[in-house]
């Protein structure tokens, strides 16, 4: 029993001293800027240096859907969760507004609006794995009765057995 606890200690020390200190740490999220907001997007694209950050405003117009391969690996809002959902944006600037017009192939000015933005959980692939986990529990609770009540029988069975044997009883 001592040899074991003393090998369990070594175990811990060599892990201690070999596992980089930063992994026992907890992970924080990021912190927020100030003055953040989860409705205002950030990912636009412009030419200008010295222009200033526009803000906008989204809002969703479809439900949330699964990202193709290729786009989880080209696609920003793709790579946080794999999923997209389908926003309509509106600049908060109506001076903005009026260039929303200008988004042509040619026009290097413009700064395109996201028409997607990443969602965390897609509703029916949630919902679908929660009629998996529900069924599961159901079957694992309907044999684990009925072993429950086999076993019950069986040991009623060799008590009886036990019983008629010691009273001298045939069966």
């Amino acid at each position: 029993m001592q040899s074991n606890n003393s090998r369990l200690l070594i175990i811990f020390l060599i892990t201690l001293f070999l596992v980089p200190s930063h992994a026992f740490e907890r992970r924080a999220p990021p912190p927020e800027e100030h003055g953040s907001s989860t409705q205002n997007l950030g990912d636009y694209t412009h030419s200008h240096e010295d222009v200033k950050t526009p803000t906008y405003s989204c809002i969703s117009t479809g439900d949330c859907d699964v990202c193709t391969s290729l786009e989880k690996k080209t696609i920003p809002y793709c790579a946080e969760f794999g999923n997209k959902e389908p926003v309509r944006c509106e600049w908060n600037d109506p001076d903005l507004a009026d260039r929303k017009n200008q988004t042509t192939f040619y026009d290097y000015d413009a700064i395109s609006l996201p028409s997607f933005r990443s969602c965390p959980r897609v509703k029916r692939i949630v919902r679908w794995q929660l009629i998996q986990f529900e069924s599961i529990n159901l079957v694992v609770a309907v044999v684990s009765i009925i072993l429950v009540i086999w076993r019950q029988r069986k040991l009623a069975r060799e008590q009886y057995l036990r019983l008629a044997h010691r009273i001298g009883v045939t069966v």
